[in-house]
């Protein structure tokens, strides 16, 4: 083996290293600030928990992970010294190797920076999470009860996605309806977010009546159901979804939290008639 073979097998591995931590990194950093934020979340939108040890748990859990994120993070600086210690000593030469350090480090160093804004997005589909799906609706539903106007939600979810527990094929669709769901929502006041892990997705419509929130529902139900992904879906196939629809008018002793579990009542009760339906809050 030549001294540039070396040197290149050592800039891969270095590079593999560097790629393996950030992800460890975002993935704690992400289901860290996740649940530390429960709590403080759940209350502004005047969620209870079951009982008090509930709460103590979320929380406990959140510590548990930042100490998880600690010990990643001297695994990263324990690789980085090996890495400093290897150009110092001469047992891997300047350039090729010192570029890719410098780029992992710096890719590392944003990663850590951004991490409220990667809290509060869906990796795979990159649209908003449940995190920042329930900050956008305390801020929406505070404005709504100030103005006396009306506030329209969406919660859907896909009928049957048993033809995609391939990992692969199953990002792809997710990817697919949230594509779709972005051209659908046409207004720039409104927001969406993957609403749950479970195939979920949710579209908040300020300043919307029923008519209008009607409207953009059932849009998204006939454009999801146009998809096609090939060599995703089988032929002749349609993506079908379940739909609950809410429009209200927030007054200032009301809680958000019943906004969201009486819309999430109706999408189950679409679900459970069969899909491929929407369902009104009465």
């Amino acid at each position: 083996m030549d001294e540039n073979t070396n040197v290149t097998e050592q800039t891969a591995e270095s590079g593999d290293i560097m790629q393996h931590i950030q992800d460890m990194i975002g993935d704690l950093l992400t289901n860290a600030v996740d649940k530390m934020h429960k709590t403080e979340i759940g209350d502004k939108l005047g969620e209870t928990p079951a009982d008090e040890s509930e709460k103590t748990d979320s929380s406990a859990m959140g510590i548990a992970e930042i100490k998880n994120f600690v010990d990643v993070m001297q695994k990263f600086i324990d690789n980085v010294n090996v890495m400093v210690l290897q150009l110092e000593t001469g047992s891997s030469k300047p350039g090729d190797t010192d570029d890719k350090f410098l780029e992992g480090y710096m890719a590392t160093a944003d990663n850590i920076l951004e991490i409220a804004a990667f809290s509060a997005k869906d990796k795979v589909t990159g649209l908003s999470n449940r995190y920042g799906f329930d900050n956008r609706l305390i801020l929406e539903w505070n404005r709504a009860a100030r103005d006396k106007s009306t506030l329209g939600l969406v919660i859907f979810g896909i009928d049957d996605y048993s033809d995609f527990e391939d990992k692969k094929k199953h990002n792809d669709l997710l990817k697919a309806v949230s594509e779709t769901l972005e051209q659908s929502i046409k207004r720039s006041t409104d927001f969406i977010a993957r609403w749950s892990d479970d195939d979920g997705f949710a579209a908040l419509l300020p300043i919307t009546d029923a008519a209008g929130v009607a409207i953009v529902a059932e849009r998204i139900r006939t454009e999801i159901g146009n998809i096609n992904i090939p060599g995703v879906l089988k032929d002749g196939a349609k993506i079908m979804v379940s739909i609950g629809v809410n429009v209200h008018q927030p007054e200032p002793y009301e809680q958000p939290a019943d906004f969201i579990n009486t819309t999430h009542d109706a999408y189950i009760k679409a679900k459970e008639a069969g899909g491929n339906k929407i369902v009104f809050v009465e």
